[in-house]
């Protein structure tokens, strides 16, 4: 399928890698501070990245590329941003933009090291502030008000800035533009990915965004919502008492698929009633504790999602096999009291930009204000970083192809809001599927990990259908991990909306199963 490898690259530099080689680049709308050139050799990472998909075996004597690092700042904005171009020695003639997650819009070396290592030239911005900066300093101004303009950096213009300098001086150094460009990022990276999509359709020819933090404006203050729920109950359950409630979902729907796997792969069929539970013993570090009425109420709403004073959902919650410990955290000290420890982005939105208090106290507030900051949240800021458009006309136009999927174990962002959006795309364009498609994956977790079979070759997916006109139908995808059988679970992720069935025989194989 002419996957790009550092095997198949085909470009050798056009000049040196020296600051007199390059002019400086013409970026709209900027004012370029410094332009840092370096040839780097013998390259390694001390510590692999955590994705998967990211992971790569360097070759004995390191990476070898041209390093590009550009700060520059738009005139009036107050703003510093930093991005690193990496060119490859043997290049694959393709441009990789890398996103980030969480605040962070860059994970730059992890993620440039793979980019690189597979022949691409390859970008990574800091959006404008370090990764290791709270947002109480690079989102505050001053008490009450917002650095918007920082805000902008981070959920739009920083991006495309990137693309233009990496594809520029790309250009520069091998003498010829590149044949293709690619983003590649989950979480907040899949969030910039879409942005890319809807706002620069241009930019890329294939975009993969993976568990995509969008929707962003009702997704993120939703994940406060069951740490609401324990502050009006004054109830912080213990890591263990929730694994338990979630180790009985599991074991309670596993089988609705045919399949017992440990996991819930059609979570619309689980029904499971944690209040079932109350007063029954389950184990705690080895001790027999009891479950609550109140542990079961805050499972119970991380299950159904904030709702407002009607009942109506607001937001859908997380699926019955997810992990319990992002949304409704909780840390606790010998003696046994807990109090709650929140998903730090989802505090950070409500205190710095919807209440613009750093006094706020998050405590304080409970389910019957939520509707309040969830409206708030989406009248200010829908424009700046909602990134839920469902007009991809200008991509579509520009023969661009999207490619997304979204583990339906994803403990911090709900699988559904990728699926509703594809929903909202489908609605306004029958022909959706000539260029966005979109998976969903089974016993996945938050971008990988659980146990479910998670698709580590769908970039070569992207890549097939974005060169060779080979959309695809179905991701391959395997777990992780072995099983206690010493087996490694296959299965095909199905186009969305079909759903894997199984259709009998061995569980551990793709061919087992049915996309129907």
């Amino acid at each position: 399928m002419g996957f790009p490898t550092v095997a198949s690259a085909l470009a050798s530099r056009a000049i040196e890698c020296a600051p007199s080689a390059f002019a400086l680049p013409a970026l709209p709308g900027a004012e370029i501070l410094a332009f840092n050139v370096a040839h780097v050799s013998k390259f390694t990472l001390d510590t692999p990245f955590f994705i998967p998909s990211l992971a790569f075996e360097a070759p004995e004597d390191g990476l070898s590329f041209c390093n590009i690092s550009v700060t520059y700042t738009h005139p009036g904005q107050q703003d510093t941003i930093n991005t690193q171009i990496w060119l490859p020695d043997a290049w694959n003639e393709r441009f990789m933009g890398n996103g980030g997650g969480g605040w962070v819009a860059g994970y730059f070396d992890p993620a440039l090291a793979w980019a690189v290592s597979q022949g691409y030239s390859a970008g990574s911005t800091d959006g404008g502030h370090a990764a290791t900066t709270p947002a109480s300093e690079w989102g505050v101004l001053s008490p009450g008000n917002i650095n918007l303009y920082a805000l902008q950096d981070l959920a739009s213009l920083s991006l495309n800035d990137m693309a233009l300098l990496g594809k520029f001086l790309s250009s520069a150094y091998y003498g010829k533009s590149p044949d293709y460009a690619y983003w590649k990022g989950c979480s907040q990276g899949g969030r910039q990915g879409m942005m890319m999509a809807q706002r620069y359709p241009d930019a890329y020819q294939g975009i993969l965004a993976e568990a995509p933090a969008f929707n962003w404006n009702t997704f993120i203050p939703s994940a406060y919502w069951p740490q609401t729920i324990m502050n009006k109950l004054n109830v912080y359950p213990q890591a263990c008492e929730l694994n338990a409630f979630t180790a009985a979902a599991i074991q309670a729907c596993d089988a609705l698929d045919g399949v017992i796997d440990g996991i819930i792969s059609l979570p619309s069929l689980c029904r499971f009633d944690p209040f079932t539970l109350v007063g029954q013993n389950f184990s705690c570090d080895g001790s027999a504790k009891t479950f609550s009425n109140e542990a079961a109420m805050v499972v119970n709403g991380t299950w159904t999602g904030p709702t407002n004073e009607d009942g109506k959902s607001i937001w859908p919650g997380l699926t019955h096999d997810s992990s319990l410990l992002a949304h409704s955290n909780t840390t606790c000290v010998a003696n046994g009291t807990c109090t709650g420890l929140p998903f730090i982005v989802s505090a950070d939105w409500i205190q710095y930009f919807l209440k613009k208090n750093a006094s706020f106290e998050l405590t304080s507030l409970t389910p019957d204000q939520f509707p309040e900051i969830v409206d708030a949240s989406i009248d200010q800021f829908q424009s700046i970083i909602g990134t839920e458009n469902p007009n991809l006309s200008g991509f579509r136009d520009a023969g661009g192809k999207l490619l997304t999927f979204h583990g339906i174990a994803d403990e911090y962002i709900p699988y559904q809001g990728t699926a509703w959006y594809h929903d909202r795309v489908e609605a306004r364009d029958a022909g959706v599927d000539k260029y966005f498609r979109h998976f969903e994956a089974p016993g996945v977790a938050h971008c990988y990990g659980g146990i479910g079979a998670y698709p580590s070759n769908a970039l070569h997916s992207l890549i097939d259908w974005v060169e060779n006109g080979n959309p695809p139908n179905v991701l391959k995808a395997e777990a992780s991990q072995a099983r206690q059988d010493g087996k490694i679970w296959e299965r095909d992720l199905c186009l969305y909306p079909t759903i894997s069935v199984y259709q009998g025989g061995d569980p551990a194989i793709s061919s087992s199963y049915k996309c129907v």
